[in-house]
């Protein structure tokens, strides 16, 4: 819990490199979930934090809207189909991956991240660091409106009782430890937010990018709204409808405070209608046939037959989502370490990027994306490759005694349950006896949480920095450590990669430990990382793909 503090904020210190405001910049990185849909690849290349000699100490460069696009047509209705619906509303509650891609176009947070994958303000114009990195200072963007039924400018207030919001342990955000090292949260002013920390925190800034969504102060309290049911921010579009099970509509923002470059009112679409099409088949029919216009993701099994279609475009890109098995580290007979040890040997990823992706993934031993730049400096020392006979050994001087292990999978995504099919064969293959059980999705994560499962495949997604891909899953007593893993110098070494700020080295020598004991360990059996595929059809103007895989529709328009 953080604490107030009624002293004047030091505001003074050096200036970050100036963050130039990008009034097109793409959505920031959608939050990471332990069971997001194995054909929804996304999150972003890891980044370092900003150097100071960036810095030219230049303060004279202005905010740059969104270039007009030539022959830009406005109005309309996109239809953009999504394997699943709604999994609630309160933006600092969600988990689901698919409630994000919603939501990320009604709210609005301090900081996204742009197609460079660059930390860039959004509703932050700029922002400072103190010399001792222990104060952030945030100017505003001002004029920036509240939806309906709010309908008043955003300010610091609202900043500040959002991240209180966020910390506090009675609203039970998963996405709380992201933000516990702030000590302390104040407004400055209408437009200006300060934040204090106890000691460094190098990951700060790409932590707002996902999860720090801005909502109006005394929204729990609003009498006129619930925002659990209704969800009220300063994106462009306007939370209108939800029919369960079938379809969410988003209406444009008549107020909303960006422009393109001639000063044109964005968002260009009337409406998006986020269509539910669960089965990848069909989204690819419905978009061939023109039922919908984009496709959250292309199924790797129907991709190619999309090259070279006139009608349909297919983007292709490295990806960020890595499947995994996870391992329940404190149940029988998956205590023992022997046991994880020999799945870690029995698996052949190779077999499961052809067998279930199609090709369209890589390889991983650890959870550092292929094409981040973390990558050179974070990786097992020891890394695992199949070896049927080291497996066997392992398996005969483990606790195992032959009993039947059940790999859980959640049942709307089948590629992950063609991935529990191969691993389940793989696994007989040394002896190990599994059965695969496809379990609805809101109900398998029940499970993960409660720690009634043994195995499970699944996945993370969605981040920037390596803090993100490490911290919330193997820190011991953290939501999303659902393998119940606990090492103390696990633990120590990702708090000094929290507090290692601006030493890109220094800090990866930290995640660079941690991921050797952690493979030695094995409270993941990591697998691949997916390609991050999406569709939509030619008349769709303007979208920017990014490995995210978080859409934004506030730039896009249809050529119809």
């Amino acid at each position: 819990m953080h604490r107030e503090s009624e002293r004047d904020t030091e505001r003074s210190g050096r200036e970050l490199p100036r963050r130039r405001f990008i009034a097109a910049s793409t959505a920031a990185a959608a939050v990471g979930i332990a069971g997001c849909s194995s054909n929804d690849p996304q999150g972003t290349e890891g980044t370092s934090p900003p150097d100071d000699d960036d810095d030219d100490g230049s303060d004279d460069e202005t905010p740059t809207a969104t270039p007009t696009p030539a022959d830009v047509k406005r109005g309309g209705k996109l239809v953009a189909g999504m394997q699943s619906g709604l999994d609630g509303r309160d933006p600092h509650k969600v988990q689901a991956a698919s409630t994000l891609r919603v939501l990320e176009n009604v709210y609005g947070k301090l900081v996204a991240i742009d197609e460079d994958l660059e930390p860039v303000g959004q509703l932050a114009s700029d922002w400072t660091v103190s010399d001792d990195d222990l104060t952030w200072t945030f100017q505003l963007q001002e004029g920036v409106q509240f939806h309906p039924p709010v309908s008043r400018e955003l300010t610091a207030a609202d900043v500040v009782y959002s991240f209180e919001r966020l910390l506090s342990e009675e609203t039970g955000s998963p996405w709380r430890s992201n933000f516990t090292p702030i000590s302390n949260v104040s407004a400055d002013g209408d437009y200006t937010v300060v934040f204090e920390f106890d000691e460094p925190y190098a990951p700060f800034l790409y932590k707002l990018t996902s999860g720090g969504y801005i909502l109006p102060e005394g929204a729990d309290e609003a009498s006129d709204y619930d925002i659990s049911k209704q969800p009220v921010g300063t994106g462009p579009f306007v939370f209108d409808e939800n029919v369960a099970q079938a379809r969410t509509n988003v209406t444009a923002f008549e107020e909303y405070w960006e422009t393109d470059a001639d000063g044109n009112a964005l968002p260009y679409l009337d409406e998006v209608e986020f269509q539910i099409v669960p089965e990848g088949q069909a989204r690819l029919t419905n978009l061939q046939s023109g039922t919908i216009d984009w496709a959250v993701t292309v199924p790797p099994s129907q991709a190619s037959t999309l090259q070279g279609s006139e009608q349909v475009t297919l983007s292709n890109i490295p990806g960020t989502f890595y499947d995994y098995i996870g391992h329940n580290t404190t149940k029988a007979p998956l205590d023992d370490v022997k046991l994880r040890q020999a799945i870690s040997w029995a698996v052949n990823r190779e077999a499961v990027v052809q067998g279930a992706r199609f090709g369209y993934a890589t390889p991983t031993q650890d959870p550092i994306p292929p094409s981040s730049v973390w990558k050179d400096l974070i990786s097992v020392e020891e890394p695992y490759s199949q070896d049927q006979q080291r497996a066997q050994q392992l398996r005969e001087e483990s606790a195992y005694d032959g009993e039947e292990l059940t790999i859980q999978v959640g049942q709307q995504f089948p590629a992950q349950v063609d991935i529990a099919e191969i691993v389940q064969q793989q696994l007989g293959e040394v002896g190990i006896t599994a059965t695969v059980k496809p379990t609805d999705f809101g109900t398998m994560i029940s499970n993960l949480n409660e720690g009634a499962y043994d195995l499970t495949i699944v996945g993370w997604s969605g981040f920037v920095d390596p803090d993100d891909m490490m911290y919330l899953q193997f820190h011991s007593g953290e939501i999303f450590n659902q393998s119940n893993y606990a090492n103390d110098e696990v633990d120590q070494l990702l708090e000094q990669g929290r507090r290692e700020a601006g030493d890109r080295e220094a800090r990866a020598q930290y995640y660079d430990d941690a991921i050797d004991i952690i493979s030695r360990e094995v409270p993941y059996t990591f697998l691949e990382f997916n390609d991050e595929l999406a569709a939509w059809r030619s008349s769709v103007k303007n979208f920017t793909h990014i490995s995210t895989g978080t859409p934004r529709f506030k730039d896009v328009w249809l050529d119809e």
